[in-house]
């Protein structure tokens, strides 16, 4: 009977909705048998994070988007499992002792989108231990941005340091390479000043790659400092090292749900004051993980499906590194490896008169300047713009997709399906030699 009775408690806990169903059958299942959970720091931990996953689907279905586009709906909770991977990635994995640089569990491809990675951004990721002195070298290869973004701790943590380095600012080598001392004590020559107090630290690296077969560059880190009698930091195996793991994970999860998923798309469509409208976003909105070089101009797009948005930029931007791209009400990136979703300055054609015509629709018009919905009839649109030295304000009309020709430049050219095919494939072929796969 008592065998029955604890699978019975067990089966109804798996069978309930909610993303606590197999939490709670093991705690039925201990209940049963008469004993409690142990009262751990983990056991703690593991619980507000597992009600942390419950938030964020509480989250989800509260916010305006879900309720606005129902069509959307599974995109959101697809957002959701992703978050739940990111942050085992970001603050579960990594180790500060024996550190290494992450390529392809940050913001990869079609992968790792939410946070709207851009296309062109080979992204990296670091982490350290202010206690302890790194050494980063590598090579610019064919990057001409790289950015490293340090934050004190993930985000949804709380630390003061915040700050941006720009390569050009570094010495760089005559054939590219480099070398970046990390600590929190000043160093001569290139240097990256960690937090002494922070036992777990982020650096996001954004180098650019501009064409398909441009090589992105490369970095390489090492601990150069001595081990620290009886210290471990964050990679210590005790029940409080990995509760604090746990917390941080836990943390980021409501960082990525509220920031992102939840509350940036109706943050950026009020800041632009409606829909088919940019607008520079700032810091408020583009929060931490926003690059502080960039000039973000963003915001909701609407486009019937007999429709399209021609965006016209009235003179080339002056930026390092610029590009379009779209994504999703929940910021997802729209998939850009198979679909025509971001187009940069290379990839752009620029108009007889100075100006740049970008077409937005769920149809391809058959025009080289042409932006893919993949379906969608609402979602955002961005205009990053890197180390600019003016700002420009792109101009959104909308049109009948049949009457498209009649509002483009004179003599706009025309792309066959069999050239677009052709851009496509080289497109996904580019993005998978990248990242190897």
């Amino acid at each position: 009977m008592k065998h029955l009775l604890k699978m019975a408690l067990a089966s109804a806990c798996l069978l309930s909705a909610g993303p606590l169903r197999a939490h709670d059958a093991a705690q039925a299942s201990a209940a049963a048998d008469g004993a409690t959970p142990a009262a751990s720091p983990v056991a703690a931990a593991w619980d507000r994070y597992y009600a942390e996953i419950a938030k964020t689907r509480e989250a989800l279905e509260a916010s305006p988007q879900f309720k606005e586009f129902p069509e959307q709906r599974q995109r959101g909770y697809h957002a959701l499992i992703e978050a739940q991977a990111m942050v085992y990635n970001f603050a579960i994995a990594p180790r500060t002792l024996t550190p290494r640089v992450f390529r392809n569990t940050g913001w990869q491809t079609e992968i790792y989108t939410l946070g709207g990675n851009g296309a062109d951004f080979d992204y990296r990721q670091l982490f350290l231990d202010g206690h302890h002195t790194y050494r980063l070298t590598g090579n610019m290869r064919g990057s001409r941005v790289i950015l490293g973004q340090l934050s004190g701790t993930l985000p949804g943590g709380n630390s003061p340091l915040h700050t941006n380095y720009d390569w050009q600012d570094f010495k760089v080598n005559a054939d590219g390479s480099f070398e970046v001392i990390l600590s929190a004590q000043k160093q001569p020559g290139n240097w990256i000043q960690l937090d002494p107090d922070s036992e777990y630290q982020w650096i996001q690296f954004r180098p650019t790659v501009d064409t398909w077969d441009g090589k992105p560059a490369e970095f390489k880190v090492e601990r150069i400092s001595a081990d620290i009698p009886g210290y471990l930091g964050a990679d210590a195996d005790t029940a409080e090292a990995v509760a604090r793991r746990i917390d941080r994970a836990t943390g980021y999860l409501h960082y990525i749900t509220e920031e992102w998923t939840t509350q940036f798309y109706p943050r950026s469509k009020a800041n632009a004051g409606g829909p088919n409208i940019f607008r520079a976003l700032g810091k408020q909105i583009s929060g931490e993980v926003g690059s502080p070089t960039a000039n973000y101009l963003m915001g909701a797009f609407h486009v019937g499906k007999d429709e399209a948005l021609i965006v016209e930029v009235p003179e080339k931007p002056r930026g390092a590194y610029w590009s379009f791209q779209l994504f999703d009400v929940y910021l997802k990136t729209l998939n850009f490896r198979t679909n025509q979703s971001m187009l940069n300055e290379y990839q752009l054609q620029q108009d007889p008169d100075g100006k740049y015509r970008i077409v937005i629709s769920a149809t391809d018009p058959g025009v080289p300047n042409w932006l893919d919905t993949t379906g969608l009839t609402d979602g955002q649109f961005l205009l990053r713009d890197y180390r600019t030295t003016k700002g420009i304000t792109p101009v959104v009309t909308t049109v009948k997709l049949k009457d498209l020709r009649k509002h483009l430049y004179p003599k706009t050219p025309t792309v066959s399906p069999e050239q677009r095919a052709a851009e496509l494939k080289a497109r996904a072929n580019g993005y998978l030699l990248r990242h190897g796969e």
